[in-house]
């Protein structure tokens, strides 16, 4: 008698979980697309900000930039932190007059070429994942046929 009592407030307590995990999957993720224009924003009013030095530019945009990607979850902060530095030691250079800034632009280019190939690979690594992990449903077709997604 004292199971059955308990059963159905089980029932509604599983239940109750259940809908909130569903509810909760269906936030809106961060909007792509977005973020390297806010990225290019926040660089902007920083280079306005620091006009003096391009070193002291860079580092008042990278921590804004990283809190960017991190607080919308992105996967690969590793690389964004490895291009920031990257960044920063060319602006580094520049300051010095080590580097010209025609030299410093190319190394700015190359620096986020090496970062969007980064980024293809890794994201390539895990749609191959993905694609390797995922179940194969197949529908035999005639005798010695088979359809498979």
């Amino acid at each position: 008698m004292i199971g059955r009592c308990y059963l159905p407030l089980r029932l509604w307590g599983a239940l109750g979980a259940l809908s909130i995990f569903a509810l909760g999957g269906c936030t809106p993720g961060p909007d792509w697309d977005a973020i390297p224009q806010q990225a290019a924003q926040i660089r902007s009013a920083c280079e306005t900000q620091h006009p003096e030095s391009v070193l002291a530019a860079e580092q008042c945009a990278n921590g804004s930039i990283r809190n960017l990607y991190a607080s919308a979850s992105f996967p690969d902060m590793d690389v964004i932190d490895a291009y920031l530095a990257q960044r920063e030691a060319t602006a580094a250079q520049q300051d010095r007059h080590a580097i010209s800034p025609e030299t410093a632009r190319a190394q700015y280019a190359q620096a986020l070429a090496q970062e969007n190939t980064f980024l293809q690979q890794r994201a390539a690594s895990r749609a191959q994942i993905a694609a390797a992990t995922s179940p194969v449903f197949c529908n035999r077709i005639g005798f010695r046929s088979l359809v498979c997604n």
